[in-house]
Parts: structure tokens; C-alpha cells; sequence
């Protein structure tokens, strides 16, 4: 989730909006894993309007326990 500032350069907004997004997806990925609920896979997530990115996620486990 990008957004910028028209106020500002818009990097700080970016920045900020980065690390949200980053902690969100973070949450929800350690939640679904604490719930036992299967994550790992390639997820892909179509939006509307199309002036909406689609997205494809790949979400692997890099210890394997």
C-alpha cells in the first residue's frame, strides 16, 4: 500500500505506508501459521477497478522444522 504526501516529497509517507503494509502482512502471515491454517503457497490476488495492481505472492517457510 503505497500513498504519497502532495504536501511533502511524498518519501516520507512512502516510507511510512511501506512499513505498515510490511507489519500487516506480517501479522496476518504469523496468526494464519499460529492458527494452523496452511499459508505457504503462491497466492494470487486480483483486484477491482482494473487501475488496481493484481498481485502474486509466494509465501515459503525458510526453516524447516
Amino acid at each position: 500500500m503505497r500513498g504519497t504526501n502532495r504536501d511533502t516529497d511524498g518519501e516520507a509517507v512512502e516510507e511510512e505506508a511501506d512499513r505498515a503494509f510490511e507489519s500487516e502482512l506480517e501479522e496476518l502471515v504469523l496468526r494464519a501459521f499460529g492458527e494452523g491454517k496452511e499459508i505457504e503457497g503462491v497466492w494470487d490476488l486480483e483486484y477491482e477497478p482494473e487501475e488496481l495492481p493484481d498481485w502474486t505472492v509466494t509465501i515459503d517457510r525458510k526453516d524447516r522444522i
